[in-house]
């Protein structure tokens, strides 16, 4: 298809960034660079950094095919990239005796209503420090078992557990932001 700010004829292009995307298609992320592409050759562009604006339009809420279609565009254009480092944060939280609405021993962390994600939005009781999960961050394994392709009931059965029990997390959580600014080159 044509963009608008492309006329009929001319080559399209991209950047070399391979983007993959978490639960529910959102939360594009660099998966890999192509060799010798301009986000390689940018030295800023990362594997595992999150895509959060191209051309100042935020795009946390778009589909990998939608950010996709953005990266892509008439050869020697530019494109502007705002993007967010991650870090993994792993913690083992005991569940404590305050209950959830089904009479269960909670972990002490709310989750941010209408994510296609389990982001965390108050974390009062699961305590503090730079191991303890804070708003924002992404719930991403629990007990290593990745949570992409898990529901929100999936997520609820396995941090379910006995008062006093453990249970081992791993958040990403965003720790930088970058901006570049890329050339699209030749597919």
């Amino acid at each position: 298809p044509i963009k608008d700010n492309q006329e009929p004829g001319m080559a399209e292009g991209g950047v070399g960034i391979v983007c993959s995307a978490g639960r529910g298609n959102r939360t594009v992320t660099v998966k890999a660079l192509v060799e010798g592409g301009a986000a390689e050759q940018s030295c800023t562009v990362q594997v595992g950094h999150q895509i959060i604006a191209i051309d100042n339009k935020d795009v946390t809420a778009f589909t990998l095919d939608e950010v996709a279609g953005l990266l892509r565009g008439p050869v020697h254009s530019s494109v502007s990239l705002r993007l967010l480092e991650t870090r993994e944060i792993h913690m083992e939280m005991e569940r404590s005796e305050e209950l959830d609405d089904y009479g269960r021993a909670t972990i002490g962390v709310e989750w941010k209503q209408g994510s296609s994600e389990h982001v965390v939005d108050r974390a009062a009781a699961a305590g503090s420090g730079p191991a303890a999960p804070r708003r924002g961050d992404r719930l991403i394994k629990i007990d290593n078992l990745s949570t992409v392709e898990l529901n929100d009931d999936d997520v609820r059965r396995l941090l379910e557990g006995s008062v006093g029990s453990t249970v081992r997390l791993t958040f990403a959580r965003g720790v930088a932001h970058h901006s570049v600014v890329l050339t699209r080159q030749p597919l």
